[in-house]
Formats: C-alpha cells, sequence, structure tokens
C-alpha cells in the first residue's frame, strides 16, 4: 500500500525513537514505519539529533550501519555500564550468569547455557538445594507443640530452612532472569537514547555509594554472627587444630540444623562456612538488585520531570509536548516490563525481610536477662540492619511512582495557550497509569506500602507472643 507524503498524521511518532530496533519493543505505536516528509522544520530537533526518517527507507546500508553504532557507542553513565562491575561480583557468587556485563554495549549481553559461568551458577543452585533440603528435615522432625514453649524455639526449628530456601529460590530466580536479562538491556538502551536528549542521570556514583553502603553494613553484621557463633573459641598454636576447632565451633552453634542431620567433620565444617557466605551474599545481593534497578528507573523519570517544569515555563510547542508524551509513554512502558522480569524477586525480597523482622522481634522480645553483650550488640546491629535494608529497598522502589507523579502539578498549571491535545493525553495517562514495581501483581511498592508492612510485622508479632503465652501458661 502506497502512503502519500501529505498523509502525515499529527501523532507520528517523534523521529528519534527510530534509532535502534530494539525500541519498538518498548512502545507498540513504534512498530509504524517513519515517512520522510517535507515538513522536517517542525520537529526543531536539537542539535545532533537525527532528522525524520534517518535510520529508515534509507537505500545505503553501509550509512544506516554507521549511523546505529554512532548512536549506540559507550555511555559509561548507561544502566548497562554502571551496574556492570557490580553483577560481576554478583557472578562469584553464583547470580545471574550473563556473559558481556563488562562490554561497551548492551549489544554484547548474552546467555549461553554452556559457558563456565552458566555452569557454576548451576552448581551453586544445586548445592544450596542440598542444604535447604536437610534443612527441611530438620525442621520436620523439630517442629512440634514443644518447640513453642521454648525460648527461640522457633527460630531454631524454622530459621535455617527458610535462610537457606531463600538462597535456592535467589539463585534459581536470578538463573531464570539471565536469558531474559540481555533483551531487557536493550530495551532500556533503547529508551536512554530516546530520551538522552533532555540530560543522564550520574548513575555510576549513585550506584557505588548504595552498594557500598549495603555490602559493607553486610559485611559487618555477618562477622558480628561469626564471633557471636564462636564465643569459646581460642587460636592454638597448630594451624590445622586452630581451623578444625573454629569450624567446629562455627558450625555446632550456627549449623545444628545441619549437624544434626550430616554429623561433623571438617570436610562438613568448610563446606557449611562456605555454603554460608554464599546464600548471605544472596540474600543481601537481593535486595540491592531491587534498590540499584529502582534507582535506573527513578532517575528516569526525575530527568523527564525536570525538562517538563522547564518547558512548561517556556510555553512548548505541540510538538514539543506530544515529544515529552512519547517519552513518558515510553519509559512507562520499560517500567512494565522491567516489573515482569523482577517482579519474582521484589516477592522474594520482601517475604525473606518481613518473615526475618518478626523471628528477630520475637527473639529480642523473649530473650534472656542473662544474654552477655557481644549478643546484645548483635541483636540490635542485626535488627537495626534488617530494618534499614527493608526500609531502604521499599523507598527507593517506591520512587518510581513517586516521580512518575511529579508532573501532574506541572500540567495542572499549564498556561491556556500552551495547552493542546497532547497536554490532555500525557495529563491524563500519569493521572491514570498505574507505574510502579510489584510482587508479582500481588502488591504494588509505594510510600503507602510501607505502612502496610509495618502493620502486617506489628499483627503478626501479637499472635506470634499471644500463642506463645497461650502455650507457657497450660
Amino acid at each position: 500500500m502506497t502512503v502519500k507524503r501529505n498523509d502525515r498524521r499529527n501523532d507520528v511518532d517523534d523521529p528519534n525513537i527510530f534509532c535502534n530496533g530494539d525500541t519498538r519493543k518498548i512502545w507498540p505505536l513504534l512498530n509504524r514505519r517513519a515517512i520522510t516528509t517535507s515538513d522536517d522544520s517542525a520537529y526543531q530537533a536539537d542539535a545532533g539529533v537525527p532528522k525524520p526518517g534517518l535510520f529508515l527507507n534509507t537505500s545505503n546500508a553501509s550509512q544506516r550501519q554507521k549511523e546505529s553504532r554512532l548512536l549506540c557507542q559507550q555511555d559509561p553513565e548507561s544502566f548497562h555500564c554502571a551496574i556492570g562491575p557490580i553483577l560481576l561480583v554478583a557472578q562469584c557468587f553464583g547470580l545471574l550468569p550473563v556473559c558481556g556485563v563488562l562490554s561497551a554495549s548492551s549489544r554484547g549481553l548474552a546467555f549461553r547455557r554452556r559457558t563456565l559461568r552458566a555452569i557454576y551458577a548451576s552448581v551453586l543452585t544445586l548445592t544450596m538445594l542440598v542444604v535447604a533440603l536437610s534443612s527441611i528435615v530438620h525442621m520436620v522432625r523439630s517442629v512440634d507443640t514443644q518447640t513453642f514453649e521454648i525460648k527461640g524455639g522457633i527460630g531454631a526449628a524454622t530459621a535455617g530452612a527458610v535462610f537457606y530456601g531463600n538462597s535456592v529460590l535467589g539463585s534459581f530466580l536470578f538463573l531464570w532472569l539471565a536469558p531474559r536479562w540481555a533483551p531487557l538491556q536493550q530495551e532500556w538502551r533503547a529508551m536512554e537514547q530516546l530520551i538522552d536528549r533532555w540530560g543522564r542521570p550520574r548513575l555510576r556514583r549513585k550506584f557505588s555509594v548504595i552498594t557500598g553502603i549495603v555490602l559493607t553494613c553486610a559485611l559487618l553484621e555477618h562477622t558480628l554472627s561469626m564471633v557471636k557463633n564462636t564465643p569459646n573459641y581460642r587460636w592454638n598454636t597448630t594451624a590445622n587444630m586452630s581451623l578444625n576447632n573454629f569450624l567446629n565451633e562455627y558450625s555446632h552453634n550456627s549449623h545444628e540444623f545441619i549437624i544434626s542431620v550430616w554429623g561433623y567433620n571438617l570436610a562438613v565444617g568448610m563446606f557449611l562456612f562456605v555454603v554460608s557466605k554464599i546464600a548471605t551474599f544472596t540474600w543481601n545481593f537481593t535486595d540491592l538488585f531491587v534498590m540499584l534497578v529502582s534507582t535506573g528507573l527513578a532517575e528516569r523519570f526525575k530527568t523527564l520531570n525536570t525538562r517538563m517544569t522547564s518547558a512548561n515555563a517556556t510555553t512548548p510547542t505541540i510538538v514539543e509536548w506530544r515529544v515529552l508524551r512519547e517519552n513518558y509513554a515510553a519509559l512507562s512502558a520499560l517500567v512494565k516490563r522491567v516489573d515482569n522480569d523482577v517482579s519474582p524477586i521484589v516477592l522474594l525480597s520482601f517475604a525473606n525481610n518481613l518473615y526475618f523482622i518478626c523471628l528477630q522481634l520475637l527473639n529480642g522480645l523473649s530473650r534472656p536477662d542473662e544474654d552477655g553483650i557481644l549478643n546484645s550488640v548483635y541483636f540490635f546491629g542485626s535488627f537495626a540492619f534488617l530494618v534499614a535494608r527493608t526500609v531502604g529497598v521499599t523507598l527507593l522502589a517506591a520512587r518510581i511512582n513517586d516521580q512518575s507523579r511529579i508532573a501532574l502539578p506541572v500540567l495542572y498549571t499549564c498556561p491556556a495557550k500552551a495547552y493542546c491535545i497532547e497536554t490532555q493525553r500525557l495529563e491524563h495517562q500519569l493521572a491514570t497509569d498505574d507505574i510502579a514495581l510489584s510482587g508479582l501483581r500481588f502488591f504494588s511498592i509505594t510510600r503507602n506500602f510501607m505502612l502496610a508492612i509495618a502493620g502486617a510485622i506489628v499483627t503478626y508479632e501479637v499472635v506470634l507472643l499471644q500463642f506463645n503465652l497461650a502455650i507457657n501458661h497450660k
């Protein structure tokens, strides 16, 4: 079917979104072909922004490839480049085994099942599964009516199964995400190329600060845990005996649920020591990953909001309003795509944190009076870090929803002479579209969600305390 040059509609997409073929996955409207017309001057694009039809309907294939490479060159502040070094560290613990995390472009990402990274991640996942199954066996043997009559009995019976079960699920979910990561990052990069004209957020520094705080606090908390679980340990003159004594005491105090099933020897002690570190990192990285993804998306909304505020002060034209609307639509569609791939990890993060907050509170309220200083320091430090990490995940993820609605007051105060059909469409889109990450769509992460978590924790804690008191008075 032949399309005439003068048949162009007002809602034809801005040409800059055609800089990458992957962009068409972001927004269904991008499936339409760009049509080169004689009214290119209406676009008034910024310097360096391609004209309509530059990357489509071009007869010279080499010219198209050259222009595509120019637009897909390395950007150190892109999400792919900013999160790459962090993902490389995570791969040392068997998480997200994707090749090319340090490549210059997201096009270098690929997941191959027969690579050393994928095999290593699969082996670690199976190893965690073995430990988790042993923990479940101990839990089934231990849970009875007497468990609730003993102080700390619930935690001793269930904590190991939940901790290593979380590690298995986390490793499995990152394996599940690995083949989806490359297409997701290509769409993310296409979105960045679309709205980079409005400015680029400084993601590398933000990611470094967030990662440094979370992992440093996690290291301190885990170090306190090891010291707490070896209160009677003393170094001997013989190195081998010292190591064996250390692992023996550490394993019996921290992994009694495994020792009761396997027994203890030096190999088991070394195995449990290494596995516990991998499981601890997986637990912390699950929260860290949600924080980083949320920050990357929220910062992009913040950039668009800044442009919206400045544009409203200069009476934008209908074309500028349309470009802004399309940018918001593309970014909103990317949030939904990210949520589709990341929401299982979000659900795991909140479910695990909710369980351990309730468990820590229950153990803290029933702590013996003669508890030592070291145990008290560990309890309050661990509990504070757990709550702070949960609050951090919630607030950073809720920023996506907050930033997506900041532009609404600007649209409400838009001058009459600048108000047009594109302004109305953008206003309707921002007011009605629910833009937020979710936990498998069971819940959406907004600021109100934090109050819901607090209410749930208080409710469960009251029920557990009443249940404990009722049994103890029998």
